[in-house]
């Protein structure tokens, strides 16, 4: 599951089609004055009416209007100028030529313009969407982040709640993380990362949202009650043993999980479904370390085989 981050969009562009516009009536009124009174000068505002094209945004095709109408305009002119006259002097046939070719050259430049400001802008979006998706996204495991949990997570409860259904989360830590950095390095404790971060997504649904809380820290939220705890911590661990080489000595292959579940009739959070399986995670990783540990026995002093002198109570008879 995905989201973008609002905060991160292109604010929508003001009037977007006010120069094309512009460009297009001064294209149109310009051709039907030059048609109508054949005066060079009219070209002026057909060239200023093409090159206006050049500032506009969005699809190339709305400047197009105005380019086409100016041509046609300037074709229509230049037509009509020698139906009428009947015979051109090499005067007048240049003034049309230099406003013929002033009005291609305008044309060009636009377009070279347009087609710059377009690539810049498609430049521009892709750098939004990599910005988004670096707000929302862990940059090593690829899985949501914090604030893209923020997102999500909310989506999924308000969503679960206007269908009746519950919520759940669990609240996932890398057991051993910290002794695998400082004995193999941090390249060997990314790969746990991403093994973990694999397994997890193979344990959950489409459905779900799953993210790096923190160092050594995973989520999953989604819709109804979701794996038990103790599922997740198997299936993550089967997953873990099977894809990583890492000397069992070091690093046991093992997290330790918590849930939590909040019904449609609850009120709470995400947060409060956080706070909730972070508090068991950590309660049964304290259950299994003192599980684990050997049984208390105090040490003794060895027993001496004579008693103690009854006038030395505190020394030994030799």
């Amino acid at each position: 599951m995905s989201s973008p981050d609002a905060s991160l969009a292109r604010p929508p562009a003001r009037f977007p089609y006010a120069v094309d516009g512009v460009a297009a009536a001064l294209a149109l009124g310009g051709s039907l004055a030059l048609a109508l009174t054949l005066d060079l000068a009219w070209v002026a505002v057909l060239v200023l009416a093409v090159a206006l094209t050049g500032l506009g945004v969005g699809s190339c095709w709305r400047g197009a209007v105005a380019v086409i109408a100016a041509v046609v305009g300037w074709l229509t002119g230049f037509a009509l100028f020698l139906a009428e006259a009947g015979r051109i002097t090499s005067a007048q046939r240049s003034s049309w030529a230099l406003s013929g070719l002033a009005l291609l050259a305008a044309a060009g430049v636009a377009v070279l313009t347009r087609a710059r400001s377009e690539r810049e802008r498609a430049e521009t979006d892709r750098a939004i969407e990599r910005a988004q998706d670096v707000a929302v996204h862990d940059a090593l495991t690829g899985l949501t982040n914090r604030r893209g949990l923020a997102l999500l997570g909310g989506q999924i409860l308000e969503s679960a709640r206007r269908r009746g259904d519950a919520v759940y989360c669990i609240f996932v830590d890398v057991d051993g993380l910290s002794r695998v950095n400082e004995e193999l390095g941090h390249s060997a404790g990314d790969d746990v990362l991403l093994t973990v971060a694999e397994g997890l997504r193979r344990s959950t649904r489409a459905t779900d949202a799953v993210a790096r809380w923190g160092d050594d820290e995973f989520v999953v939220v989604g819709p109804g009650t979701g794996l038990a705890p103790l599922e997740m911590e198997r299936r993550i661990r089967a997953h873990c043993v099977e894809h990583t080489s890492i000397d069992r000595r070091i690093w046991q292959a093992r997290v330790s999980a918590g849930g939590s579940v909040l019904e449609p009739w609850d009120d709470g959070t995400v947060d409060t479904m956080l706070r909730l399986a972070g508090r068991e995670m950590h309660l049964r990783r304290a259950l299994r370390r003192e599980a684990g540990a050997p049984a208390y026995r105090p040490t003794r002093l060895e027993q001496s085989p004579q008693r103690p002198h009854p006038r030395h109570p505190g020394g030994w008879q030799g």
